[in-house]
């Protein structure tokens, strides 16, 4: 299950680096979209994706995996 959900939030992460500023055009929208997602799958750690909206350009975020670092922080033993 955890596999489903590395792959999940990788191909998010792909999203939000190459389309994210096309389709998130409402400032803070991907934080929001990603925290949703990242609770969904990881409980009160996916919160941890709220992170990204210390970056107010929102410029920097997309080149950094947050959600796909939460699942690999999230593997199970």
């Amino acid at each position: 299950m955890w596999h489903l959900k590395l792959v999940v939030c990788i191909v998010y992460d792909l999203f939000d680096f190459t389309l994210g500023r096309l389709l998130f055009p409402v400032p803070f929208a991907g934080e929001i979209v990603g925290c949703a997602l990242c609770a969904g799958l990881f409980g009160t750690k996916g919160m941890y994706y709220g992170l990204e909206a210390f970056d107010f350009t929102e410029v920097f975020d997309g080149f950094i995996p947050t959600a796909t670092i939460i699942a690999i922080m999230n593997k199970p033993g």
